[in-house]
């Protein structure tokens, strides 16, 4: 159903969650949050000192597990911190608990910011950031197959140095140092025994670096976590870093797009990190704020695919899943859906950030475009026959009903799957859209039970890798939660994946082989798409300055990652609370 700006409006079901979450507790800007009946030292949050986003928490809160799924937006970079950060905009490393980490030869050396300090008052020290990489010798860690190449992890005074059995993974090292989180060892070492304990590690009260710490008061998993300032936060404390002036940070689980919106213009919310219906008119009007004033007013954050179970039938033959993706009408979703805030992708998938990348010469002669005519030929082509009715069947004659699913209330995703079901119909191919909330979308896609979904999971990086390695990533998990971090499409192609890990292992100074590796990456993706890069998803940011000001901006010198979705808190997320001003 195409959404309009006169489809929004504030209903009951929003007008009771803002009753569930705030009660009015007396004094000017004072509001009570917490669980219904409990009183705490922490159960008055004055507004005026208190944060409030929305837009990452689909689904209940699993916990504060930095390793999976599901844990309280901002366990990462709120609670637990990482050695570097990165900045996309500016494409450089930042030094954080690491005062440098880099390749020196053929071994990795990082050098530990002296002066850091754990929320419980301990040190922060190199034996601890040993005992956080070696955490991925569990092969249920993000990290295992970059820890298969390790040789040695030797502490020593402030330095850690990394010794490979072979050539290192130049890639993967960089990227895991602004993305691995470090857990305190007092805290997780008794915890964290074997693979199994590593998902399930869940410290109700987490011991971080962080500039903020868990509020126990406040934690409801159902509907919000509640963070409160850690006034001795190292980073301020050595003018790294402004110290954070909001006193407390309340993120609420979502609900639905629409919902949101409602929340955003009834003072709820400061920070909303969903896709808002009619975000143009509320810019213009006044309502928001955005990080570009005009079109396409957000930045780029990662390519939305359709990505094919390739272990079901027929979705396992590349001619199928060839014809299906010439049957979709990207444009539609583009204007119809999103009214142009988003850009149709390059059938390679590759961000703008990383078009330097793209082969276009490749892009031309085996990139799709959208034709029902054509997607019709295509599946004749390949010997597929249709029924009575005009449906194409399997190849043994059985039929083909594929199902289509997306986290329920993402309004504008449910709209793209309503119009790729609609063109995929007009070529012949049966889709039905199957409803799930956002944890079982999740869980199923991770397990492989499913046909089709629309995904996006490899995020904005500082290398094209990231988005290989989700692709083509190998083995596949078949055990516990599944694929939990790459490849869920469960495509396998070890020619597809050995040259991502030669990627890995090309020196950053080797541009050409860079190219190369990366020119043949993509035409694998046309020729078999294991995805279907549908279209560029924005950085969804709306800011609110009821009562903080100072938001990040492309005409200001706050040019920061807007958003407190999972990975960006540690580019420059944090940059962004770090930066706010009370409104006067």
């Amino acid at each position: 159903m195409k959404r309009t700006w006169r489809n929004t409006v504030v209903g009951l079901s929003v007008i009771a969650m803002v009753a569930a979450v705030f009660m009015t507790a007396g004094g000017a800007g004072a509001q009570r949050l917490g669980p219904a009946g409990k009183q705490s030292p922490l159960a008055n949050y004055p507004r005026n000192q208190t944060l409030i986003t929305s837009g990452s928490q689909w689904g209940n809160i699993t916990g504060t597990n930095p390793y999976v799924g599901g844990a309280a937006t901002g366990t990462v970079g709120l609670l637990y911190e990482t050695l570097l950060r990165f900045d996309p905009m500016k494409g450089v490393y930042i030094p954080w608990l690491a005062q440098s980490a880099s390749f020196v030869g053929t071994k990795y050396v990082i050098n530990v910011r002296p002066g850091v300090k754990w929320t419980d008052g301990k040190p922060f020290t190199a034996a601890d950031v040993a005992f956080n990489l070696n955490l991925a010798r569990f092969n249920t860690n993000p990290w295992n197959n970059l820890y298969l190449n390790v040789a040695r992890v030797a502490p020593a005074g402030n330095r850690v140095v990394i010794t490979f059995k072979s050539t290192p993974n130049y890639v993967q090292w960089q990227n895991a140092m602004y993305n691995m989180p470090m857990v305190s060892p007092t805290q997780a070492k008794p915890l964290i025994t074997d693979a199994a304990k590593l998902t399930t590690y869940s410290p109700a009260n987490p011991v971080g670096t962080g500039p903020y710490k868990i509020d126990p008061a406040g934690w409801d998993p159902t509907t919000r976590v509640v963070y409160v300032k850690n006034t001795n936060w190292w980073a301020a404390k050595l003018g790294v870093s402004p110290s954070p002036k909001p006193k407390y940070i309340i993120d609420l689980v979502n609900t639905s797009n629409t919902n949101s919106l409602s929340a955003v213009l009834a003072g709820v919310e400061d920070l909303n990190n969903n896709y808002l219906p009619g975000v143009q008119t509320l810019v213009n009007k006044g309502q928001v704020q955005t990080y570009y004033k005009k079109a396409p007013y957000m930045l780029s954050a990662n390519t939305a695919w359709l990505e094919p179970n390739t272990t079901h039938v027929p979705l396992n033959d590349p001619a199928f899943r060839k014809a299906l993706a010439t049957a979709i009408n990207i444009n539609q979703i583009v204007t119809q859906d999103y009214g142009n805030l988003v850009l149709p992708a390059s059938p390679a998938g590759l961000l703008p950030t990383w078009s330097k990348f793209i082969d276009k010469a490749a892009v031309a002669k085996y990139g799709f475009k959208y034709s029902t005519a054509k997607a019709v030929a295509m599946l004749t082509a390949a010997g597929y026959k249709r029924d009575s009715s005009g449906m194409f069947m399997n190849k043994d004659g059985s039929k083909i009903n594929l199902d289509l699913s997306v986290p329920q209330g993402w309004s504008d995703w449910e709209a793209a799957r309503d119009m790729i079901i609609s063109s995929a119909k007009a070529a012949g191919i049966e889709i039905t859209a199957k409803v799930k909330d956002y944890n079982t979308w999740r869980d199923d896609r991770n397990t492989g039970a499913y046909d089709l979904v629309v995904d996006n999971a490899y995020q904005i990086s500082d290398n094209p890798w990231t988005y290989w390695n989700g692709i083509y990533h190998l083995p596949i998990l078949t055990t516990g939660t599944g694929q939990t971090n790459f490849n869920f499409g469960r495509y396998t192609n070890q020619n597809a994946w050995s040259l991502v890990q030669k990627l890995d292992a090309t020196p950053p100074q080797n541009t050409a082989a860079i190219k190369e590796i990366n020119s043949k990456l993509q035409t694998i993706l046309m020729q078999q798409l294991p995805i279907i890069p549908l279209w560029y998803n924005g950085q969804w940011a709306q800011f609110v300055s009821k009562y903080w000001t100072n938001w990040p901006s492309s005409t200001s010198t706050r040019q920061y990652t807007p958003v407190m979705w999972n990975g960006y808190l540690q580019m420059t997320g944090i940059d962004v609370i770090t930066h706010l001003a009370p409104k006067a």
